[in-house]
């Protein structure tokens, strides 16, 4: 295993960063940045995105957070996993808290990065490292699908998504999906155009409340796409996998939601409260899915208070 480069994150998402070379041969990219003597904390981005997908650095030096922006398999600068399934991601993750000299550290997930971190967490070797973790406007596990209130909760194209998913193979719901989520072709123009557009009302409002938010989803859009599309294609099949053990979380959860978001929807949050041993619901009356934007500072600084880092 190697270690190159130093991560950094310029004001709009330029991608430059630091790479780990696994034992596979894969390379998992990532940045370093924030407080260098902070709490550590693993982030994981959203689907289609990238480490660059993220707000502003400045945020995480004033909560005291050195973070671990990571791209998830297969997105931005980091190799595609052929076969992995949900829990595949905690090896890359103690492998990376390795490289970097990190003992234990809080991870942290964004939409889809949320269902990542609720798959890595149980993994044996990971487990004994998590100080907490925090779950932000995290997509539903699987199994959520079946409980009426999240299904009925979610907005119409989620929902299209859960109930598809019942009836076809993953692979094929995926195949359908992908290539409606990043347009191609794509440039800088392109990709600001359809973040604004996907995020919705609150989400453009949310945005706008945070100073280079779009900049960083469109480059994290354009990132997400750079090795080519198989990453977002399995990726989609990830997020329709069953089987995740929530009783095995033993770390202290934190999942925040808002009363406006129909991808995540507070039902989301109720419904893994109910499931996962140490895990309190943040709920934001005024909020939608891009909430982690103007809120990441408290957002941080809350994911600290639980873990006692």
């Amino acid at each position: 295993m190697r270690v190159n480069g130093q991560g950094s994150h310029a004001p709009y998402g330029v991608l430059v960063g630091a790479t780990v070379e696994l034992p596979d041969g894969r390379t998992l990219a990532y940045d370093d940045v924030g407080d260098p003597d902070g709490a550590p904390a693993v982030y994981l981005h959203g689907t289609p995105d990238s480490r660059l997908g993220r707000p502003a650095d400045e945020a995480a030096t004033s909560a005291g957070v050195r973070l671990l922006a990571v791209d998830r398999p297969g997105f931005g600068g980091s190799t595609a996993a052929p076969g992995a399934g949900l829990r595949s991601l905690g090896d890359d993750l103690v492998r990376l808290l390795d490289a970097v000299s990190v003992e234990r550290a809080i991870v942290v997930g964004w939409s889809a990065g949320g269902l990542a971190a609720l798959g890595a967490a149980p993994h044996p070797s990971l487990a004994p490292r998590l100080a907490g973790l925090g779950l932000i406007a995290t997509l539903p596990p699987a199994e959520a699908y079946d409980d009426p209130e999240v299904l009925g909760a979610l907005g119409q194209g989620r929902r299209a998504f859960a109930e598809v998913g019942r009836d076809l193979p993953a692979a094929e719901v995926a195949a359908e999906v992908a290539p409606y989520l990043v347009p191609d072709p794509i440039d800088d123009a392109i990709a600001r155009a359809h973040v604004l557009e996907e995020a919705g009302d609150v989400g453009r409002a949310e945005l706008a409340r945070s100073v280079g938010a779009v900049d960083a989803l469109a480059a994290g859009l354009r990132a997400s796409v750079e090795q080519g599309r198989g990453g977002l294609q399995s990726d989609l099949e990830r997020q329709l996998e069953r089987g995740l053990d929530l009783g095995a979380v033993r770390c202290p959860v934190r999942t925040f939601h808002g009363a406006h978001d129909e991808i995540s929807p507070p039902a989301v949050g109720i419904w893994l409260v109910a499931r996962l041993p140490h895990a309190v619901l943040d709920l934001s009356p005024d909020a939608g899915h891009h909430l982690l934007f103007p809120r990441w500072r408290g957002i941080l600084r809350a994911l600290r208070r639980d873990a006692a880092l």
